[in-house]
């Protein structure tokens, strides 16, 4: 069988996803084999998907147990499956990510989230930690704690996320990094920080989405360009040197130019690590979807290829002020026996969404932790040389 997880958050992606269902689907079916598409986009239009493509075979959404009833139906019945069969060596694990929470209450104007995974619902403490110590067994070195509104877990009779991440870095074997990603910015108070700086690594993702306030109200945002500006200093004045990761949009109904020049004079003053930009993408369902005064497609492109440029900009000076500087890295590939040259992550960078730390003059496998003087920059990118050199 083979399984597609598909996204239904944005245009882009819904039909990236349909792209890789009917890809999978040619390969699968000429050797034999079942497609099941899952997923988000599955969740939300399952009945007009199952109309269209009727190269799938199974569909399920967010309840992942028919799934589970298929595959081991198949392993059960399969004439394939035999003791005698080489069993493909999986490579260790360098980064888990763990689930703390899923759904949102924001209703922020444009996004889909509620529409499709439901109210907010934190994960219970238990899971979270069964699932961090898992992977840790299993080798892992870096626990990712996710969800849509990560900052806001909070268990009932047990505590918040200063104990959850005290209880995380407790964990035998420890974990030598925990990273949280989507923090929202009300939820980011002294305590959290608190909490982060003595727990988890240096790192906040943190959507702000934009910096005008009329923008944000309009989005049923919190925040302006000062508010953040503050919120941005106390967050290095309590974790310093930390790199800060954002997201913004371009586009949203009613932007003006004037909006979109104090996105622009904002982002010039955050000193942010790292940044996604968004055209707006109307989705249905969302309040945002019929708003007025729509941005035409090609001047909110304009405007993100010129958010790009700034963010690209400042970002190229942060990870430029790094070198000089030693730094432990966690490589996620080794060092071959031809160049050595090892490819890693800092713990300024988060794993897949961010740049890479690539090492010269080691030997390292993956999962090592090593050493290194960063001796230059290249974007988002690092370059560093091992030991004491």
């Amino acid at each position: 069988m083979v399984i597609v997880n598909t996204c239904g958050f944005v245009d882009a992606a819904k039909e990236e996803s349909i792209r890789a269902i009917l890809d999978a689907a040619e390969v699968a079916h000429a050797r034999g084999a079942l497609v099941a598409a899952v997923g988000c986009l599955v969740e939300r239009y399952r009945a007009e998907l199952a109309a269209e493509l009727p190269e799938v075979d199974l569909w399920c959404g967010l309840d992942t147990a028919p799934l589970l009833a298929a595959m081991e139906g198949l392993a059960a019945h399969s004439s394939r499956a035999r003791s005698s069969d080489p069993v493909r060596r999986r490579e260790r694990p360098v980064s888990a990510y763990v689930k703390i929470s899923d759904g949102c209450d924001r209703r922020c104007a444009y996004c889909a989230i509620p529409l499709i995974k439901g109210v907010y619902e934190a994960e219970p403490a238990d899971r979270i930690l069964s699932a961090a110590q898992a992977a840790l067994v299993a080798g892992g070195r870096e626990i990712v704690l996710v969800g849509q509104d990560t900052s806001r877990w909070e268990q009932a009779g047990w505590g918040g996320l200063q104990r959850l991440l005290a209880e995380l870095s407790g964990l035998e074997p420890a974990p030598l990094w925990l990273r949280m990603l989507y923090l929202q910015p009300d939820g980011v108070d002294d305590a959290l920080l608190e909490a982060l700086a003595q727990h988890a690594v240096p790192y906040i993702d943190i959507p702000l989405q934009h910096a005008s306030g009329a923008v944000l109200r309009r989005m049923r945002r919190a925040g302006d360009a000062e508010a953040y500006l503050a919120l941005l200093a106390r967050v290095r004045s309590m974790l310093p040197g930390a790199a800060v990761r954002s997201t913004f949009i371009t586009g949203f109904p009613g932007e003006s130019d004037d909006d979109f020049e104090e996105l622009l004079a904002f982002v010039r003053r955050a000193d942010l690590a790292a940044a996604g930009v968004f055209i707006f993408d109307p989705q249905e369902g969302t309040a945002a979807a019929t708003m007025p005064d729509q941005v035409s497609f090609a001047l909110a492109t304009e405007r993100a290829a010129r958010l790009s440029e700034a963010l690209d900009t400042t970002a190229a000076d942060y990870w430029a002020g790094l070198v000089g500087r030693r730094v432990d890295i966690l490589v996620e590939r080794g060092t071959s026996r031809t160049d050595g040259e090892a490819v890693g992550r800092c713990a300024l960078q988060a794993p897949d969404i961010d740049g890479r730390t690539i090492v010269r003059g080691v030997k390292a496998r993956r999962g090592d932790v090593i050493a290194a003087l960063v001796t230059g920059s290249l974007g988002y990118d690092l370059e560093a040389v091992g030991g004491e050199a």
